[in-house]
């Protein structure tokens, strides 16, 4: 039964086996701690990740600082003439010789000329300019990874989740009040002890907001919908802004006429949640750099448990874009097979009031 408990841990098993595990684990004692076990195996290979850093910004110039001095004066044929008449003369006249420095042309000379020191400086451009861009394309790749990893995890999370609702469904997004919003699809996660770690929510490849420490040092945790439900209207604005961090998550579906949670289905086409929060969308436009990591795409978690890494430019030409809806809004899927993802902040239609 190895197999079945990591398998329970990874969200890799179908939804029926998933509430098999579940009710065997809520019966069962000796499986939880096997479950338990497991998992504090497992929890090093996710805490030894670290992203490479990047190159220092002044790499080129402390490189040609690192050569060596280029030739103080350059030295005539003549005195390259007189020198070597002085050397016959033996060895009691060297002690009075200037040492001079080799000439241009001198191929079995030591030290370096003109053309030598030119030549090596501009190797080592060369070298950094194929290098950097390519350090830059490394990070870019293992930052990618690394949200990957995280969207991963929450689909673990939102098939176990599924495994609990009796119709199988996913997070609720509330059709309005202070629950109309995409980032408490984090809290109903998290009220359901299935988040294990808070900072999954900040995207390894954007900076933490820079208030986060300042002004909502207690949004550190995930908040509770009890703080939701109490907070004033000032502070429930925050709460929702970053209750879900830099993620973007389902904001559900109209199913008979009515805003529903969408069922889980295994669906390979069906979007659940993104990473790189939007805030570059607008209608069907996508602003450069605003957008998915540093412009080029943006990794998706679709319900079968896959992740994709979607290039901008491939988004508009997908059956269901996982960003907008069918009518081309950020608002609800207008079908069951409609999946709309949006950053916390996001009612599920533009018109809600949000408490």
């Amino acid at each position: 039964m190895h197999e079945d408990l990591i398998g329970y841990l990874l969200g890799a098993l179908e939804p029926h086996e998933m509430r098999r595990v579940a009710q065997w684990l809520e019966d069962d004692p000796a499986a939880r701690q096997e479950l338990e076990a497991i998992e504090k195996l497992l929890r090093p290979l996710e805490q030894t990740y670290e992203p490479s850093k990047s190159p220092p910004q002044d790499l080129i110039a402390k490189t040609l600082a690192a050569l060596p001095p280029g030739p103080s004066q350059s030295v005539s044929k003549s005195e390259v003439h007189m020198e070597d008449e002085r050397a016959d003369v033996g060895s009691c006249d060297l002690v009075d010789l200037p040492k001079l420095e080799p000439s241009l042309g001198n191929a079995g000379g030591r030290g370096y000329g003109w053309t030598d020191w030119l030549g090596a400086a501009a190797a080592a451009v060369v070298m950094l300019t194929v290098i950097i861009p390519a350090l830059a394309a490394g990070r870019l790749e293992a930052r990618k990874t690394a949200c990957q990893d995280h969207l991963r995890q929450f689909g673990t999370a939102i098939t176990q989740y599924v495994s609990h609702s009796p119709q199988e469904r996913m997070p609720a997004v509330a059709e309005t009040g202070r629950e109309a919003f995409a980032g408490v699809f984090m809290i109903r996660l998290n009220e359901a002890g299935l988040l294990t770690d808070p900072d999954l929510r900040w995207c390894p490849s954007l900076d933490q907001p820079p208030n986060i420490e300042a002004a909502l040092t207690d949004l550190a945790s995930v908040p509770s919908l009890d703080d939701i439900h109490d907070a004033p209207v000032d502070r429930l604005r925050q709460m929702q802004q970053y209750a879900g961090g830099q993620y973007a998550y389902n904001l559900g579906v109209i199913e008979e006429d009515r805003l529903k949670s969408p069922r889980f289905e295994s669906r390979a086409s069906f979007a659940v949640m993104s990473d790189a929060p939007l805030p570059g969308i607008t209608g069907t436009t996508q602003h450069g750099k605003l957008v998915g990591h540093n412009g080029t795409g943006i990794n998706v978690l679709y319900e079968d448990g896959r992740v994709r890494f979607i290039p901008l430019a491939a988004l508009e030409t997908m059956p269901d874009h996982p960003l907008l809806n069918h009518r081309g809004e950020v608002e609800a899927g207008v079908s069951v097979d409609d999946a709309t993802l949006a950053p916390s902040w996001r009612p599920p239609f533009v018109n809600v009031r949000q408490r």
